[in-house]
């Protein structure tokens, strides 16, 4: 029980802390006294992946020939606006007034998909973060964030990633191939938004890494349905 307090009490400070420092701010400069500083902005980006698994040759024949474009990542909602977002239980949702991403994280997740997607053989064409969206491409990956979460249970401090994503066809806007993917990561030292920071990277890795996977895998079998066909 103890455990609990400890971590409620300190995870709450943490929040608050801006909050009431704005408020402070806002009070002292309606008064014409203020002299201090507001809180300054501090900004994070996720870790590079570090870890793709196995080879690219490991995991069989490229399924597509043709090109193909990472699109940014849509980010609705609370997602979008560049804050990092925590959640008490399962609708209970905040974001970090002075805690955000240093760039968009949908652009993060789309050059992490072009690195994973480039070392896991699946297309033998050129596979490039579309960071322009020329979409000259022959294929399009368009991925979703669904959950991107600090969650703070009652004993312990995690991350939530949820991701989807679809392959298309850019002739036809065609869907080729559609997947989720989910993740959980326990966060070392709660008392600090690194350790946040760091539990989301190896979250959104694995998430991305198994939606590429998914996505080489089905595209395989349907090449292989195909090629049985008389």
């Amino acid at each position: 029980m103890s455990g609990r307090r400890t971590i409620g009490s300190a995870r709450a400070t943490w929040r608050r802390t801006p909050s009431l420092l704005a408020c402070v701010v806002l009070y002292l400069g309606q008064a014409g006294c203020f002299r201090g500083k507001l809180p300054a902005n501090q900004f994070y980006r996720l870790a590079p992946v570090d870890s793709l698994g196995a080879p690219a040759g490991a995991l069989g024949a490229p399924p597509l020939t043709g090109s193909i474009a990472i699109v940014t990542y849509e980010t609705p909602g609370i997602y979008g606006d560049g804050a990092l977002v925590y959640r008490t239980g399962a609708s209970d949702y905040g974001k970090y007034p002075t805690r955000e991403w240093a760039i968009p994280l949908g652009e993060m997740l789309a050059a992490s998909t072009e690195t994973i997607a480039g070392a896991r053989a699946l297309t033998s064409g050129r596979i490039a973060f579309d960071r322009t969206g020329s979409r000259r491409e022959q294929y399009e990956w368009r991925g979703t964030v669904r959950e991107f979460d600090e969650v703070d249970g009652p004993s312990a401090v995690s991350v939530s990633v949820s991701l989807s994503a679809r392959l298309v066809r850019v002739a036809n806007d065609s869907v080729v191939w559609s997947g989720s993917s989910s993740e959980v990561e326990p966060v070392r030292d709660a008392r600090r938004i690194e350790s946040v920071v760091d539990a989301l990277s190896a979250a959104s890795s694995r998430a991305l890494i198994r939606l590429v996977e998914d996505a080489a895998s089905a595209l395989r079998r349907v090449a292989a349905a195909g090629a049985q066909r008389p």
